[in-house]
């Protein structure tokens, strides 16, 4: 009898040692490491993100001086759209909008911080209160280091608010810090797409109104000179 309980004892021991290897003195959780393939991935992540931040830069002027930069912030919005979430048929509303935050002024604008918000709300009748808000930011676009992204998740309840905040220093898991700085490399092509819209209907407009007044020009009458004694 004495003996399997000390065998229950010996692997109880043994599991506590595996498990509090997962912890740090202070109490966090241990960060696993890359795998070589994962770092190339971080690698090819990492400078993709600076040429867009690069990209985005370059935007500003442009948008400025077409006064969508208000405030120093110049943001986009994707409408609300209605989701189910099966079998249940919860309905939600999903949506979307990015910031871009700048500093300086003409000729010397700079790309300060970029912050993606996504909000899913519950919407269907009689049913609790379920809010989730995620907002994955940069505010230190500058210094061009992955390790300034973070993903603030805040949801709401009937019992309260909770809010947690994720990051490349507290996610242990290397495929979901891969996946986590491809979310904002993604997202932040999305930006680039969204102001080459923009561009791309301005150009088409500024045309449309030259050709219309140039158009007006062509097709009118002779000239006449003004008889002011009439």
């Amino acid at each position: 009898m004495k003996q399997p309980f000390i065998l229950l004892l010996l692997i109880s021991i043994f599991s506590w040692e595996i498990f509090s290897q997962d912890f740090e003195k202070d109490g966090q959780i241990k960060i696993l490491p890359y795998e070589p393939m994962q770092v190339r991935d971080i690698e090819g992540l990492t400078k993709d993100i600076k040429d867009f931040h690069k990209r985005i830069e370059d935007m500003l002027p442009f948008l400025n001086r077409r006064k969508k930069i208000i405030d120093n912030e110049y943001f986009q919005f994707v409408p609300a759209m209605e989701n189910f979430n099966f079998p249940v048929r919860d309905r939600f509303l999903v949506d979307k909008k990015f910031y871009l935050k700048v500093s300086g002024g003409e000729g010397s604008l700079k790309l300060d911080g970029v912050r993606f918000i996504t909000r899913k709300s519950l919407v269907t009748k009689l049913r609790p209160i379920n809010d989730e808000i995620g907002e994955l930011k940069n505010e230190k676009v500058v210094a061009s280091d992955i390790s300034n992204i973070v993903l603030v998740v805040k949801r709401k309840t009937d019992a309260g608010t909770k809010e947690e905040v994720y990051s490349l220093g507290n996610i242990r898991s290397p495929n979901q810090r891969v996946k986590f700085v491809r979310s904002y490399r993604d997202n932040l092509a999305e930006v680039i797409q969204a102001i080459d819209k923009y561009v791309e209907g301005t150009i088409r407009a500024d045309g449309k109104d030259v050709d219309t007044m140039l158009d007006g020009l062509d097709s009118g009458g002779s000239f006449q000179e003004y008889n002011s004694n009439r």
